[in-house]
Protein backbone atom coordinates (compact mmCIF):
# COMPACT_ATOMS: atom_id res chain seq x y z
CA UNK A 1 0.00 0.00 0.00
CA UNK A 2 1.50 3.55 -0.85
CA UNK A 3 1.35 6.66 0.83
CA UNK A 4 1.75 10.36 0.50
CA UNK A 5 3.79 12.95 2.69
CA UNK A 6 1.16 14.88 5.15
CA UNK A 7 2.36 17.98 3.96
CA UNK A 8 0.58 16.75 0.48
CA UNK A 9 -2.49 15.89 2.00
CA UNK A 10 -2.87 18.76 3.86
CA UNK A 11 -2.88 20.63 0.81
CA UNK A 12 -5.49 18.08 -0.70
CA UNK A 13 -7.63 18.68 2.16
CA UNK A 14 -7.42 21.86 2.24
CA UNK A 15 -8.40 22.00 -1.57
CA UNK A 16 -11.50 20.04 -0.85
CA UNK A 17 -12.82 21.88 1.67
CA UNK A 18 -12.16 25.50 -0.58
CA UNK A 19 -14.20 23.38 -3.33
CA UNK A 20 -17.17 22.65 -0.64
CA UNK A 21 -16.98 25.74 0.44
CA UNK A 22 -17.39 27.31 -2.91
CA UNK A 23 -20.56 25.09 -4.05
CA UNK A 24 -22.04 26.14 -0.94
CA UNK A 25 -21.45 30.23 -1.40
CA UNK A 26 -22.82 29.60 -5.19
CA UNK A 27 -25.54 27.44 -3.93
CA UNK A 28 -26.73 30.29 -1.88
CA UNK A 29 -25.78 33.32 -4.29
CA UNK A 30 -28.35 31.83 -6.71
CA UNK A 31 -31.06 31.09 -4.91
CA UNK A 32 -34.01 33.49 -5.83
CA UNK A 33 -35.78 35.81 -3.98
CA UNK A 34 -39.20 34.79 -4.12
CA UNK A 35 -40.25 31.27 -4.34
CA UNK A 36 -42.45 30.50 -7.09
CA UNK A 37 -45.21 27.89 -7.80
CA UNK A 38 -45.20 25.18 -11.25
CA UNK A 39 -45.73 27.40 -14.16
CA UNK A 40 -44.89 30.87 -12.97
CA UNK A 41 -42.69 32.96 -14.52
CA UNK A 42 -39.73 34.50 -12.87
CA UNK A 43 -40.46 38.30 -14.01
CA UNK A 44 -42.48 38.51 -10.41
CA UNK A 45 -45.87 38.68 -12.55
CA UNK A 46 -47.96 35.92 -11.24
CA UNK A 47 -50.83 35.65 -13.88
CA UNK A 48 -52.35 32.79 -14.52
CA UNK A 49 -51.68 30.26 -17.40
CA UNK A 50 -53.74 30.77 -20.50
CA UNK A 51 -54.38 27.25 -21.66
CA UNK A 52 -56.54 26.27 -24.70
CA UNK A 53 -57.94 23.47 -23.08
CA UNK A 54 -58.44 24.59 -19.06
CA UNK A 55 -61.64 24.21 -17.20
CA UNK A 56 -62.12 26.45 -14.07
CA UNK A 57 -62.53 24.15 -10.68
CA UNK A 58 -65.60 25.18 -10.35
CA UNK A 59 -67.24 24.14 -13.57
CA UNK A 60 -65.26 20.26 -12.57
CA UNK A 61 -67.78 20.06 -9.52
CA UNK A 62 -71.04 21.01 -11.38
CA UNK A 63 -71.54 17.83 -13.13
CA UNK A 64 -74.03 16.87 -15.73
CA UNK A 65 -76.59 14.04 -14.81
CA UNK A 66 -75.18 10.61 -16.04
CA UNK A 67 -77.61 10.00 -19.64
CA UNK A 68 -80.43 7.30 -18.93
CA UNK A 69 -79.86 4.07 -19.49
CA UNK A 70 -80.46 2.39 -22.46
CA UNK A 71 -84.13 1.16 -22.88
CA UNK A 72 -84.57 -2.74 -23.27
CA UNK A 73 -86.10 -4.41 -26.21
CA UNK A 74 -89.73 -4.66 -25.86
CA UNK A 75 -91.74 -8.35 -26.60
CA UNK A 76 -92.48 -7.31 -29.97
CA UNK A 77 -88.24 -7.12 -30.74
CA UNK A 78 -87.53 -9.87 -29.22
CA UNK A 79 -90.31 -11.99 -31.46
CA UNK A 80 -89.20 -10.26 -34.95
CA UNK A 81 -86.03 -13.07 -35.12
CA UNK A 82 -87.83 -15.76 -37.01
CA UNK A 83 -87.56 -19.27 -36.60
CA UNK A 84 -85.47 -19.11 -40.26
CA UNK A 85 -82.52 -17.03 -38.06
CA UNK A 86 -82.64 -18.90 -35.62
CA UNK A 87 -82.14 -21.88 -37.56
CA UNK A 88 -79.32 -20.04 -39.77
CA UNK A 89 -77.27 -19.09 -36.62
CA UNK A 90 -77.55 -22.79 -35.47
CA UNK A 91 -76.19 -24.01 -38.95
CA UNK A 92 -73.84 -21.96 -38.75
CA UNK A 93 -72.69 -22.51 -35.16
CA UNK A 94 -72.95 -27.05 -35.90
CA UNK A 95 -70.74 -25.65 -39.10
CA UNK A 96 -68.11 -24.49 -36.81
CA UNK A 97 -67.81 -26.69 -34.21
CA UNK A 98 -67.34 -29.40 -36.72
CA UNK A 99 -64.47 -27.60 -38.73
CA UNK A 100 -62.85 -27.49 -35.02
CA UNK A 101 -63.51 -30.70 -34.52
CA UNK A 102 -62.11 -31.79 -37.62
CA UNK A 103 -58.81 -29.61 -37.18
CA UNK A 104 -58.23 -31.30 -34.10
CA UNK A 105 -58.22 -34.81 -35.07
CA UNK A 106 -55.67 -33.65 -37.83
CA UNK A 107 -53.46 -31.68 -35.42
CA UNK A 108 -53.46 -34.31 -33.05
CA UNK A 109 -51.96 -36.90 -34.09
CA UNK A 110 -51.32 -39.64 -31.17
CA UNK A 111 -47.53 -39.85 -30.65
CA UNK A 112 -45.76 -41.86 -28.46
CA UNK A 113 -44.78 -40.34 -24.81
CA UNK A 114 -41.21 -39.05 -24.52
CA UNK A 115 -38.86 -41.23 -22.34
CA UNK A 116 -38.64 -40.59 -18.60
CA UNK A 117 -35.33 -40.05 -18.07
CA UNK A 118 -35.49 -38.55 -15.01
CA UNK A 119 -37.56 -41.35 -13.62
CA UNK A 120 -34.98 -43.53 -14.66
CA UNK A 121 -31.99 -42.09 -12.59
CA UNK A 122 -34.11 -41.76 -9.71
CA UNK A 123 -34.99 -45.34 -9.61
CA UNK A 124 -31.16 -46.08 -10.12
CA UNK A 125 -30.07 -44.45 -7.21
CA UNK A 126 -28.64 -45.97 -3.89
CA UNK A 127 -31.07 -45.61 -0.62
CA UNK A 128 -30.27 -42.65 1.73
CA UNK A 129 -28.04 -43.45 4.74
CA UNK A 130 -29.94 -43.87 7.85
CA UNK A 131 -27.94 -41.62 9.50
CA UNK A 132 -27.26 -38.33 8.10
CA UNK A 133 -23.07 -37.55 8.38
CA UNK A 134 -22.24 -35.42 11.14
Amino acid sequence: MWSMPHSVLRVVAVIIGICAVGGFALGVRNVPDKARLPGESAGGSSSALQAADATPVGELLVTDPPPPPPEEKTEEEAAEKTEEVRAAEMAKLEAEAKAVAAARAVAAPKAAPPEDKVGDLIETLPPPPEQPPY
